[in-house]
């Protein structure tokens, strides 16, 4: 059994005690896989500290809550939960619940994410333990991931952070400048050393969404362009530098029917050598030059990238493109596309010979 933490953000005296006797019956099921340990504040400003102080697990937010500010001189209770549950999505990424008679206050960031939204009722604070419950794994998985980025970024700092302060960045007037060269170091550190490529890689591990860069089109960008599925096969460094006047998309040709027959092998025991043989010549792209295996994404695909249909778009239409965009190929398989076009339209090919002239080389 795994035990998380919880944040209750919440005011009210007779939710708390609610919260409480729930929390002990919830805990006290033996056929749990989870359990909380519950830390309560009541306004925005405890929780907000416990959170930085912490970092809880999970959190479950009341919206209106008072500020905690000691020169709020109201000290009422306003939707002050949307600014707790909006820092939780962009900072610290954990499995949230609304827990409100206010529901309809929840802010559009919040609506428009994956936080659970329950009415103050009866029934509703076990509602809400059984769904964050039912997030453990993924609060295990951020924990741990959390845990792996920070003990490497601490071996990142005594080996190499704080050497290079001593020795040369100490003093220097432009702190923003180099907070940005650190954190670009660190990250190409971690990327190194935590993202080194395994033998095998999972099917999700191809895209990246949202993209990389949320402001500029790049290599290997994926779009649905009025349900047609294209991959951007510009080079990296002309769309980085000098914009070129046009970008190459491939045509994305979906397997449909080719994908469907590999998996009725796959799931028939009779034929699943086969079948997986099959599947084995895509994954390793062992198969036409003139096309390219990319692997289903989000209930989309999977597709072969089409070489032989190539359409180019104005460069000044790229913002538009931009609205179009659902994920980015992960940069450590954009070079085997890159190689695979390149490869294919570098093919001169040899011209059609008589073959009744060689023939004739053979004599009567």
């Amino acid at each position: 059994m795994k035990e998380r933490l919880l944040l209750i953000a919440e005011d009210d005296e007779s939710t708390i005690f609610t919260w409480q006797e729930d929390l002990g019956e919830f805990n006290a099921n033996p056929d749990r896989t989870v359990t909380f340990r519950a830390e309560i504040v009541k306004d925005k400003r405890s929780a907000i500290a416990l959170l930085e102080r912490l970092h809880p697990d999970c959190a479950i937010v009341d919206l209106r809550l008072p500020s905690g500010d000691p020169n709020d001189g109201t000290g009422a209770a306003t939707s002050l939960g949307n600014d707790i549950l909006e820092t939780l999505l962009l900072e610290s990424g954990i499995p949230a619940v609304v827990y409100s008679g206010y529901t309809q206050e929840a802010s559009p960031l919040v609506l428009g994410s994956q936080i659970k939204i329950i009415g103050k009722r009866g029934g509703g604070t076990t509602e809400a333990l059984l769904w964050l419950a039912d997030h453990g794994d993924l609060m295990e998985a951020m924990a741990a991931t959390r845990l792996s980025i920070a003990r490497e970024s601490a071996k990142l700092f005594n080996r190499f952070i704080w050497p290079r302060w001593e020795s040369g960045w100490r003093g220097n007037g432009n702190q923003r400048l180099l907070t940005e060269v650190i954190t670009r170091q660190i990250v190409s550190h971690l990327s190194e050393g935590l993202g080194a490529p395994p033998r095998f890689h999972h099917p999700e591990e191809f895209y990246f969404a949202p993209a990389l860069d949320p402001d500029h089109l790049g290599t290997g960008d994926m779009l649905n362009i009025n349900g047609d599925v294209f991959v951007i096969v510009t080079p990296r460094c002309n769309m980085a530098k000098d914009t070129p006047w046009f970008l190459m998309l491939a045509a994305c040709q979906s397997m449909g029917q080719q994908w469907t027959e590999i998996g009725a092998k796959v799931t028939d025991a009779r034929k699943l050598e086969s079948g997986l043989k099959e599947l084995r010549r895509f994954a390793t792209q062992a198969h036409a030059t003139g096309t390219h295996f990319l692997p289903p994404f989000g209930g989309l695909g999977p597709w072969l990238v089409d070489f032989k249909e190539i359409e180019t778009v104005a460069s000044a239409q790229a913002p538009e493109l931009l609205k179009q965009r659902f994920a980015s190929i992960c940069p450590s398989f954009v070079p085997n596309l890159i190689q695979r076009f390149s490869a294919y339209i570098g093919r001169i090919g040899q011209p059609d010979l008589d073959v009744e002239v060689l023939r004739s080389f053979f004599g009567k």
